[in-house]
């Protein structure tokens, strides 16, 4: 059978596989396909629109999320032999997802991914929407969908933080930068706290443009998040305390010179190097805390 009767045979299959009432996921999930029969799927809904089969996408990459690590190989590794239906649905989706995540700020994709986020209620699904906005596509009207998000005490307080984030990142730092600080205090204390001040505040060289208010509100924060760690958890603290010692310019960013012997344990780094960056911070501040106190 030469190629172009092939490539009948596999188009035929697939439009035969959509019903009218089947969804996507409905006809990636059919028992017997072959892989022809996937790729062709898997191609068909690449050049299809964004926002028609956004909804089943977002479904995949939830509702099939692998419950373990998987590691397929190939150009269409939904066809990997070892993986299971459900690993190839993901898979499938996640390969058409990215495809229509470029180019980059498509206004229409950008909108798409708007309107999904402001009717969703699930947190996985608007975590990834999010995610899709600040990585990829963006739209000015995302920036008040996002900030009423932010700003909703209602809200999980994560999302609020990835709202945020997305806001600090895609537009102007200094406006948004007491919110985030609001946001970060918002969480548990302790490791939820530091990752949220973690997550919020990678922006980078960025954080050099802070206005001298906002720099105090953001050092008084990250100082007030590793100061309240108990004494058996203060290597929690670890990434704040770089991330401060970075925007203060300190030397080594508040860490201990990792040579010394007493650092060096039986696979890296001590816990004694974590432990004591953490608290060459907390002695900065003690000495400087006025300095730096917001106005």
């Amino acid at each position: 059978m030469n190629s172009f009767i092939t490539a009948i045979v596999v188009w035929t299959s697939v439009l035969l596989l959509h019903g009218a009432e089947n969804s996507k996921l409905d006809t990636w999930s059919k028992e017997g396909l072959t892989k022809d029969e996937r790729t062709a799927l898997v191609e068909e809904s690449k050049k299809g629109g964004f926002a028609e089969i956004a909804p089943d996408l977002l479904k995949a990459l939830l509702d099939y999320q692998p419950f373990y690590g998987i590691n397929p190989i190939g150009d269409t590794p939904w066809n990997d032999e070892r993986l299971s239906i459900r690993d190839r649905v993901y898979l499938m989706a996640s390969a058409v997802w990215h495809h229509h995540m470029t180019p980059r700020d498509d206004l229409n994709k950008a909108k798409a991914l708007l309107g999904l986020l402001q009717n969703s209620s699930r947190i996985g699904e608007r975590s990834i929407l999010i995610s899709a906005l600040l990585n990829y596509q963006w739209c000015p009207e995302a920036e008040d969908v996002l900030l009423g998000i932010a700003k909703s005490k209602k809200e999980d307080d994560g999302i609020r933080r990835q709202s945020v984030s997305t806001l600090l990142s895609r537009c102007d730092l200094n406006t948004y930068m007491p919110l985030a600080v609001e946001i970060i205090l918002a969480h548990k204390k302790g490791l939820d706290r530091c990752q949220a001040f973690n997550f919020a505040t990678n922006q980078g060289n960025r954080l050099f443009s802070l206005s001298d208010q906002n720099k105090r509100i953001f050092l008084a924060a990250g100082f007030d998040v590793i100061n309240e760690l108990p004494e058996k958890d203060i290597q929690t603290g670890y990434f704040v305390a770089r991330r401060l010692g970075f925007v203060l310019r300190a030397e080594n960013e508040f860490a201990p010179d990792q040579k010394d012997e007493k650092y060096q344990g039986k696979h890296g780094l001590s816990d004694e190097f974590f432990i004591d960056t953490v608290k060459n911070a907390i002695t900065w501040y003690s000495k400087h805390e006025e300095e730096i106190k917001p106005n």
